[in-house]
């Protein structure tokens, strides 16, 4: 099992133990959209393709604990005029937590999260490295029956790099995604 497969088991394993004892909803999320990096990491990688999945336990009336695992696959951007760098693969893996500031029952639920975790960079060709992550952004959840909503999920990641293997300290990219949430 690689280290990116290893590092997604072990914080979907901690959120679902860290949740055992709590009572209330559980959910689970499966999205797709886009990965975008801005500043200096948007000199090596262009926006790419992303999905993701998310597993959420209810741990009080307006508060969530959340795992989400973001998988982006990205162009090497330009270099040289006409020469692209590597493609690169970056995976995020946050584990945090969710405040609901929506109104009960509103037919939109609007829950603003923060975490931590970890985020893996690896170009084509290259050694993948692993860096601490932290993470903010929010969950807009549209109920489409008693179980089954939609979700847009807009997130921030920073992963604290190292500029010798990527060419920036701070690595932000930000994966933008839409899905099917299943709330039981």
């Amino acid at each position: 099992m690689n280290t990116t497969m290893r590092g997604a088991a072990l914080v979907m394993i901690l959120a679902a133990g860290a949740t055992d004892a709590l009572h209330g909803q559980m959910a689970i999320e499966l999205r797709g959209g886009m990965n975008v990096p801005t500043f200096k990491i948007a000199d090596a990688a262009k926006a790419g393709p992303g999905f993701g999945v998310g597993l959420a336990k209810q741990a009080g009336a307006r508060t969530w604990l959340m795992a989400d695992l973001d998988f982006g696959s990205h162009d090497g951007a330009e270099v040289l005029p006409g020469i692209d760098g590597p493609d690169i693969k970056v995976n995020h893996y946050i584990a945090k937590l969710g405040r609901r500031v929506s109104a009960d029952g509103a037919p939109l639920t609007v829950v603003l999260n923060a975490g931590a975790g970890a985020m893996t960079f690896k170009a084509d060709g290259g050694t993948a490295h692993t860096y601490p992550a932290i993470n903010v952004g929010a969950k807009l959840i549209y109920g489409l029956s008693g179980s089954a909503s939609l979700v847009l999920s807009p997130q921030g990641d920073i992963a604290f790099s190292k500029k010798n293997e990527v060419g920036t300290a701070m690595s932000w990219v930000w994966p933008f995604s839409a899905g099917l949430r299943i709330t039981f």
